[in-house]
């Protein structure tokens, strides 16, 4: 999808070129295209969770063209996300103080010392959860903390000896008052994809401004490549996260050496990352960084990003629709989408399969594969015959399922 040297975007959607055109506006009165599906918009803009870029641009704007239902909308959505993001942040403050008085180290991922970091204003990006990078010998540690704070896990793993902590890489908690989520890392990145320990990203953080006590979160360039890797892991289906690339080479350098980029084994996802946002976004590529986004494999990298951002994008958007549909209990549903997950795992899009490791996507069919923790709770076996479980989880599926089914059933008779 190249024409002329660059990526071709004339395939996009007339309204997420519309988007794209209000948030990349920078002088003089605004033009937008006509006949334009204001819903569908809306849709696009929540999806890829940069509405509150684009209601700012908009409201800066001012301009008539643009209906007075999807700026009474964005304000909405813009207002929720500023007071949730507050929200986040006193919750960020609080479990650091806690973590510091148990001698646990924590790096912030994701949350409101980010979108401060990138945007100047925590109201700018969007995050629904606070993710957090510790040392594995802390897991136990943070989450007694966690249950202290009135969390509750989320996840729970199957495991015959240990091997969750190389299957995962984080484990979910959740406030049910507060409906907050926590993530506790003890790698930023899956298995095996390289990164540096904890010690390193430790050394090179930063206190976030956020809040008055001490919140730290990830390095200058360790921020950006995290950034980089995570979007490249999940096909960027959110511009959110080429938005985060756009921003930080706007407001910053955010990598000091390019040659240290090749050592960290992340030349050319930086290099697609640069060429993709500035396709998008029109991001301003400094000369220091034009040996990246020369790379051959860079190059390839961003023709094939493009198609797997509108597909991936079409995709989710689809299974939000299509999750309040009434037959999605049925049993041949659940098995049409379980069909749907195998052969996503096992024939993904040429972008993911070739930015991923050999390993990472067998990783990814072993996890959807490998017995679930309900399935003990199902069938209590001794640990000792713990290897049962994998031949006899379609038996157990089966079992589940019809009975979910009946279940369904039941309660629509009970309705009519």
């Amino acid at each position: 999808m190249e024409r002329n040297g660059e990526l071709d975007l004339s395939l996009l959607p007339r309204e997420l070129k519309v988007m794209l055109h209000i948030l990349n506006h920078r002088e003089g009165s605004l033009v937008l295209e006509q006949n334009i599906d204001w819903d569908y918009f809306l849709q696009l803009v929540m999806h890829h969770r940069i509405y509150p870029l684009v209601y700012a641009k908009l409201k800066e704007l001012r301009d008539p063209a643009v209906p007075s239902f999807v700026m009474e909308m964005l304000k909405r959505e813009y207002q929720k996300n500023t007071f949730s993001m507050l929200h986040l942040s006193a919750e960020m403050e609080r479990v650091s103080k806690l973590f510091s008085q148990r001698n646990i180290k924590l790096l912030f991922l994701k949350g409101p010392p980010i979108a401060q970091d990138i945007y100047g204003d925590i109201s700018l990006r969007t995050s629904k959860d606070l993710d957090v990078l510790i040392q594995f010998e802390d897991v136990k540690k943070a989450e007694d903390v966690l249950i202290e704070l009135g969390y509750e896990r989320e996840d729970r793993f199957f495991s015959l000896a240990n091997e969750w902590k190389w299957l995962h890489h984080h484990i979910i908690y959740f406030h049910p008052q507060k409906k907050i989520q926590v993530e506790i890392h003890w790698r930023s990145q899956p298995f095996p994809i390289k990164q540096p320990t904890f010690h390193e990203l430790w050394e090179r953080r930063r206190k976030s401004e956020v809040t008055s006590s001490p919140v730290y979160f990830l390095g200058e360039e360790d921020l950006f490549i995290f950034l980089i890797a995570h979007g490249t892991r999940h096909g960027w289906f959110r511009l959110r996260w080429l938005a985060d690339v756009d921003y930080m080479m706007r407001r910053k350098q955010p990598f000091k050496k390019v040659e240290q980029l090749r050592s960290r084994k992340q030349f050319n996802l930086v290099g697609q990352a640069l060429l993709v946002s500035s396709a998008f976004f029109e991001t301003p590529i400094p000369g220091e960084a034009k040996s990246i986004i020369e790379e051959k494999r860079a190059k390839e990298l961003a023709k094939l990003a493009v198609p797997c951002i509108m597909g991936l994008s079409e995709n989710y958007m689809e299974k939000d629709m299509k999750r309040e549909e009434p037959h999605k209990g049925s049993i041949l549903f659940l098995l049409q989408s379980t069909l749907i997950n195998i052969k996503s795992i096992l024939f993904q899009h040429p972008y993911i399969n070739k930015t991923g490791f050999m390993f990472q996507k067998w990783s990814h069919l072993i996890k959807f594969l490998y017995p679930k923790p309900h399935e003990e709770d199902q069938l209590k076996l001794p640990k000792a015959l713990k290897i049962l479980y994998f031949p006899l989880r379609p038996y157990l599926w089966m079992k589940r399922k019809s009975a979910s089914s009946r279940s369904e059933k039941s309660k629509q008779f009970e309705n009519v």
